[in-house]
């Protein structure tokens, strides 16, 4: 125990034992001539040596951890590209050829039948090109279906800058004048303008 403590605790002691003597003295109002002894135990004595600085403590030293190696990062997966899809081939456009206008109408025939035969070519001096197909099965296709109509229809092929062209022809009609109604007939049942041209070898019925 700290000994500014004791020394306090023992001056606590007489001061109560001091009190419990001499307070019932004066409230009894004896002879204060009296002497009390008080066997009051004796100071403590004080230790004057030197208290001893504790040593400081050394601490060991940290272990040094060694350096350790980078991880490698796995390489990056190459992400498969989708492989190109070759594109539709458009189908072949039919090539219509607008002529001048020039309005004329051709009676039509009698009666249609069914599927009749090519007559003899006609003699003329024009027909009318209907129209000019890089598909000979397109022009094919016209051509029966004219037919099929009563028209005298055939069809001439040709290379044109090195692609190979099929052409549909009407006729061939005498005048310009019955030409011009022939094609404005067809331009009415088939929605395409066609051309009045000269009759010669280049166009001819084969």
């Amino acid at each position: 125990m700290d000994q500014g403590l004791k020394q306090r605790i023992i001056g606590a002691l007489v001061l109560i034992v001091a009190a419990v003597v001499f307070l019932p003295m004066l409230l009894s109002g004896q002879d204060e001539t009296v002497t009390v002894e008080v066997d009051a135990p004796p100071a403590p004595q004080m230790d004057e040596r030197e208290i001893d600085v504790a040593a400081p403590v050394e601490l060991p030293q940290p272990e040094q951890v060694p350096d350790l190696p980078p991880t490698p990062l796995p390489d990056p997966a190459p992400i498969p590209l989708p492989e190109p899809s070759e594109p539709p081939t458009p189908p072949e456009p039919a090539v219509a050829v607008v002529t001048e206008p020039a309005p004329v109408v051709q009676e039509e025939p009698t009666s249609t039948p069914s599927a009749p035969a090519p007559a003899a070519a006609p003699a003329g001096d024009w027909v009318v090109q209907l129209g000019s197909f890089s598909s000979d099965a397109n022009a094919q296709g016209l051509r029966e279906t004219l037919l099929t109509q009563g028209y005298n229809a055939y069809t001439r092929s040709s290379t044109v800058d090195g692609k190979s062209l099929t052409r549909v022809y009407v006729g061939p009609v005498i005048d310009r004048e019955g030409a011009n109604r022939l094609r404005d007939e067809l331009a009415r049942r088939h929605g395409s303008q066609g051309m009045v041209v000269g009759y010669d070898s280049d166009n001819r019925a084969q």
